[in-house]
C-alpha cells in the first residue's frame, strides 16, 4: 500500500503549501485543545476531557481557515472544515502512540462509526488503488461529495509533549479503527515540560453593562 511520509521541515512546508494550509496555525488549534483538556477538573463529566479537548481543536481550526474562504460542515454531525472548491476536508481526531512518528504506522485511538467508513471508502476510490475490501463499506455514500478526500488531524497527547500530523486514510479494519494511510505529514510535536505559549482567543465584541443606584 502507498504510504507517502512527509518529516523534513521543507517537505512538510511545501505539502502544506499545496494543500492550502500552514503548519503553525495547525499547531495553534491542537495546542488549544491542549489547554481546554487541562483546563478540566476533576467536577466535570466523566469523558469530558477528550470531547471538550476535540471541540476547542475544531473551533481553533475553523477559526483559522474559515476566513481564508473555507466552510463549516457538520453533516450528519460530523464535523468538519472543507476547502473552498469543495475537493479537500479536514476533520479531527485522537490518535495512538504512533501517531506523529514517521517510523511507524498510526491508528485512531477509537473505532469510527459510518460517517468515517464513507469518508475512507472515498479516499480509496480516489486513490490510484482499488481494494475495497480493505475498507468495512464497498457502498459509496449517496451525498454529492463523491470527489472529496478527508484528511484526519491526528492528535496524540503523550507524558511530556502532544504529538500530531495532517493524514489521509485509507483503510479501516473490520474494527472500526483507521490502519492504512495514503500521506502523512508530520507536524512539530508541541513540548509540554516547561513549554511556555500564548494561546490567542477568538476575538469577541466588547459588552458594556450599565450600572445604576437604586434609589
Amino acid at each position: 500500500m502507498q504510504n507517502v511520509v512527509f518529516a523534513e521541515p521543507f517537505n512538510i512546508r511545501d505539502r502544506l503549501a499545496e494543500l492550502g494550509l500552514e503548519e503553525g496555525p495547525l499547531l495553534d488549534a491542537i495546542r488549544q485543545g491542549y489547554v481546554a483538556f487541562i483546563s478540566c477538573t476533576d467536577n466535570h463529566p466523566p469523558f469530558s476531557k477528550g470531547l471538550i479537548a476535540w471541540a476547542e481543536t475544531v473551533r481553533a481550526l475553523r477559526d483559522y481557515l474559515v476566513p481564508a474562504g473555507w466552510r463549516r460542515s457538520d453533516q450528519k454531525n460530523y464535523s468538519m472544515v472543507v476547502e473552498p472548491a469543495g475537493r479537500l476536508a479536514i476533520v479531527v481526531a485522537t490518535g495512538d502512540d504512533g501517531t506523529g512518528r514517521s517510523e511507524t504506522t498510526p491508528s485512531t485511538k477509537a473505532p469510527k462509526g459510518p460517517s468515517t467508513v464513507d469518508a475512507v471508502v472515498i479516499n480509496r476510490q480516489l486513490s490510484l488503488f482499488v481494494e475495497p475490501e480493505l475498507v468495512l463499506s464497498g457502498e459509496l455514500p449517496s451525498e454529492d461529495n463523491d470527489d472529496r478526500e478527508t484528511w484526519f488531524l491526528l492528535v496524540h497527547r503523550s507524558q511530556g509533549q502532544v504529538r500530531c500530523e495532517l493524514s489521509l486514510p485509507l483503510s479501516m479494519g473490520p474494527d472500526g479503527y483507521i490502519n492504512g494511510w495514503k500521506e502523512r505529514i508530520i507536524l512539530g510535536p508541541i513540548t509540554l515540560d516547561g513549554d511556555v505559549f500564548d494561546v490567542n482567543p477568538p476575538a469577541v465584541p466588547d459588552i458594556t453593562i450599565p450600572i445604576e443606584r437604586r434609589l
